[in-house]
């Protein structure tokens, strides 16, 4: 029992760094986090700074989504460290693109307000053209520079929350995620708000995923049902959320979204726990906390075991719009850790023969399946499958155990 419990130890272990390595190391041991390049815009007719940051294990010949963060002076440390912890078990592993500011107020508002809570604001207006920049030349740049995934998330606090609802309501197709943090919906008396109800009637966003975290602007004074017979300055901002959030429940049917309220939170400090609950909402779809059956696996049959694979990844192809597979030394392992430490030949065998459906190309899988064979003393079986591992590249390995079985 003892050597049981240190094998499912060191297979949790083994897979835990994997996903939770230290970030990147230079010559002069720097911890380095991101790389900082800039595009030029026409759209915008400036040079952009952007902020790149990739998984450290990146591999170019893997996919990955892009998380796409505005003010990345400010949330672009915040949203790489909790990446760190959230990969790869419950968000997927990611290229996050920082863009920092030029002209925040421009970029970010959707109507031209000249005057603004005792500031200027003649340049307000410019988020069509903002959104035109993401998604004509940044992701086009992106998506050339990087091998990514067509699945993208955009996140924004404050007046970034406002542009991330804009392009959310008028330009659902440039990201598949919306993440808005305390939004300024309150900009132009609500103007944003009051063209909801007939923007969410236009398109399909159910297969959308939006998240809006709302801070505590009222303190103790009033509570959120007061608040609404306010009309006060003061109490315009979250008074809009709320407006908006009555939108959202109202279209309910047609919408995946998520709007939570941070009783305890102000503007600034709702960012931290709004982005970590943001990123679980908006990727809700991607754990797969059925995987760890194979800890306890007596009390599950073989099939309660597997198939619970291949609805996951099903579900994950069509989120991502292709094929996704698990990891074969991931189901290589856990066969046969069910082998060698639980002592279940069977579902050892129904963890391995998955692993030759998903990976049917890969010499290894019946390579596995040979070496399976050979544990058991099943001669013939581990030959019948060494000679297939050999027919799909030649495969040394099951070429020198076939000849140690005399089967050549």
């Amino acid at each position: 029992m003892k050597k049981l419990k240190i094998v499912i130890a060191v297979i949790i272990m083994c897979l835990y760094f994997k996903g939770t390595a230290q970030f990147n190391q230079n010559q002069d041991k720097q911890i380095v986090i991101g790389t900082v390049d800039s595009l030029y815009s026409n759209i915008l007719q400036e040079q952009r700074e952007i902020w790149i940051h990739t998984p450290d294990d990146f591999d170019s010949t893997k996919l990955y989504p892009v998380i796409y963060v505005l003010d990345a002076s400010q949330h672009f440390y915040v949203i790489t460290g909790m990446l760190k912890q959230l990969t790869p078990w419950q968000i997927p592993k990611s290229i996050i693109v920082g863009i920092t500011n030029s002209d925040r107020t421009r970029d970010f508002t959707p109507t031209n307000v000249p005057f603004q809570r005792g500031h200027e604001s003649e340049t307000s207006g410019g988020a069509s053209h903002f959104i035109k920049f993401i998604a004509d030349e940044l992701k086009p740049f992106i998506n050339h520079k990087y091998p990514t995934e067509n699945n993208n998330t955009i996140i924004g606090h404050s007046t970034g929350g406002l542009f991330v609802l804009y392009s959310y309501l008028n330009h659902e197709n440039v990201f598949d995620n919306y993440l808005a943090i305390d939004p300024s919906l309150w900009w132009d008396k609500e103007n944003l708000v009051k063209a909801s109800q007939e923007l969410l009637l236009k398109g399909n966003r159910k297969e959308k995923s939006l998240y809006v975290a709302v801070a505590n602007s009222i303190g103790e004074s009033m509570d959120t049902v007061k608040v609404r017979k306010d009309k006060t300055e003061p109490t315009e901002g979250i008074r809009a959320n709320l407006k908006f959030h009555d939108l959202l429940v109202k279209n309910s049917k047609e919408l995946n979204y998520t709007w939570e309220y941070f009783k305890s939170e102000d503007h600034g400090s709702v960012v931290v726990p709004a982005l970590y609950n943001g990123l679980r909402s908006v990727f809700s779809w991607f754990p797969f906390p059925e995987m760890w059956r194979f800890n306890t696996p007596k009390e599950y049959s073989s099939k309660q075991l597997t198939d619970p694979f291949y609805s996951h990844y099903d579900k994950l192809s069509i989120r991502m719009k292709r094929e996704i597979k698990p990891d074969w030394q991931l189901l290589n392992d856990i066969g046969f850790f069910m082998l060698e430490g639980h002592k279940l030949p069977e579902k050892a065998l129904a963890y391995l023969e998955m692993n030759a459906d998903f990976y049917p190309n890969d010499s290894r899988s019946f390579l596995a399946l040979g070496n399976y064979y050979l544990s058991l003393k099943d001669k013939l079986e581990a030959i019948k499958y060494y000679k297939k591992a050999i027919e799909i590249d030649a495969n040394q390995e099951a070429q020198a155990k076939l000849k140690d079985l005399g089967g050549q």
